[in-house]
């Protein structure tokens, strides 16, 4: 292998290029650096400049109905408390614990035979003093034709005496129809019905008992309440009943008492419908001092399905909407709804595509889309999606929503719920 001397000029000559590259290697690096640095500058200043996306949406005039929600509960028609008129041993149960009963069907049977036995007596009774009656009237005939035949023959205290005693067995006859009437009576409570059709609870005593009747302490049997049709009692604020008030002076609305207001019922399976319609009867007379509202009242159907029980239950907690108002409304979508200390607020972007707070006025929700009673438009656009990068006074990129953009619909609650007292 040939080596280069240091005498060689074509060795000097590589060398030197060699010492000039590597002197120049750090000016190179420096100069890629800042190059990179300055195209990283450029794309970070790029991103900065780029506006925030939002997505923005109309307000709507659409026709809505608006309801006032409340939590009620149910009440039987009627209520009766099933007790003997007489005491006696119980002698028989003629129902099923919990089914439905109809009108005057059966229910207990108190031992009847000491009742039976003082319905013969009193009929004995009565057959005796019918016969002390007759006699009598023989009696007084007898004297007053001998009287009128012979004058002088019968003396004027024994005429008396007839008379008296026709009126004593007369009364007498009155007094022994009404003891075995009493007695009958006595005997027929022996057997206890159901005074209305309904649902029964359980017997609360066993046969064999004695059961005591016809006082204020009397044994409660059992209880039955009517099931169909059903009430549904709920409390009004007196805010929502002077507006209903207002509307009925103005001739929106029917009165309370024309029973044609609609009322809606719902169960707490039922999730946002409220599948019972009734309608609204009654309205108490005087708010509640404790709670500041009036007791309202609803009546709906409570047919026996097919097959299991009545779905409305006295004693049952429900979900009640009113309706208050129906008519075009200004509809935002809920989601762009904020709120701060100032009050409630939504983001609009003008044409210059700037975003600044609106603040409005808002009434009930609907189906995810809150009604705007002040401060926007149909013209205005409103910011659904992306608030965070649209604070007051920032240029943003708008974009119109579409059906994919929108907020995903949620369970909506029209009105904030007034619970019962």
């Amino acid at each position: 292998m040939h080596t280069c001397s240091v005498h060689e000029p074509a060795c000097t000559d590589r060398k030197n290029m060699m010492k000039r590259f590597q002197n120049r290697i750090p000016i190179l690096l420096s100069f890629i650096s800042a190059c990179l640095m300055l195209g990283g500058c450029r794309t970070e200043s790029d991103k900065i400049e780029q506006p925030p996306p939002v997505t923005v949406a109309h307000p709507v005039m659409q026709d809505v109905t608006l309801y006032e929600y409340f939590t009620g509960q149910m009440e039987a028609i009627d209520s009766v408390d099933i007790r003997s008129r007489v005491s006696g041993y119980l002698d028989e149960i003629r129902f099923k614990s919990g089914s439905e009963v109809k009108k005057n069907e059966v229910l207990f049977i108190i031992d009847q035979r000491p009742f039976q036995a003082k319905v013969d007596q009193q009929n004995a009774s009565l057959e005796q003093s019918n016969a002390q009656q007759k006699l009598a009237h023989i009696q007084y005939k007898r004297d007053i034709g001998l009287q009128k035949t012979d004058p002088g023959a019968i003396a004027q205290v024994t005429i008396d005496r007839s008379v008296a005693n026709v009126g004593v067995q007369d009364a007498n006859v009155m007094q022994a129809k009404a003891q075995l009437e009493e007695a009958q009576l006595n005997l027929d409570y022996c057997t206890i019905s159901s005074p209305i059709a309904g649902q029964i609870s359980r017997n609360y005593v066993s046969v064999g008992n004695l059961i005591t009747g016809g006082t204020a302490q009397a044994t409660l049997l059992t209880t039955v309440v009517s099931v169909d049709p059903i009430y549904a009692y709920f409390y009004v604020d007196e805010h929502t009943i002077d507006r209903v008030q207002q509307s009925i002076r103005d001739g929106e609305r029917p009165e309370v008492n024309s029973k044609q207001i609609p009322v809606e019922l719902g169960l707490n399976i039922d999730e946002n419908k409220y599948p019972h319609r009734g309608i609204v009867d009654f309205s108490d007379n005087q708010f509640s001092t404790d709670t500041g509202t009036l007791q309202v009242r609803g009546i709906f159907k409570n047919p026996k399905p097919e097959k299991g029980n009545r779905v409305l239950v006295p004693g049952q907690f429900v979900n009640i909407r009113v309706p208050v108002s129906k008519g075009p409304h200004l509809l935002v979508n809920s989601e762009a709804i904020g709120q701060d200390i100032v009050g409630t607020y939504v983001v609009v972007v003008d044409l210059n595509q700037v975003a600044n707070y609106r603040y409005v006025e808002i009434g009930p929700e609907v189906d995810r889309m809150t009604v705007i009673e002040k401060g926007l438009s149909t013209d205005d656009r409103v910011v659904i999606v992306g608030q965070h990068n649209a604070p007051p006074g920032a240029k943003v990129s708008a974009r119109e929503a579409t059906a994919e953009s929108m907020p995903l619909p949620e369970p909506s609650v029209n009105q904030t719920s007034s619970t019962g007292g």
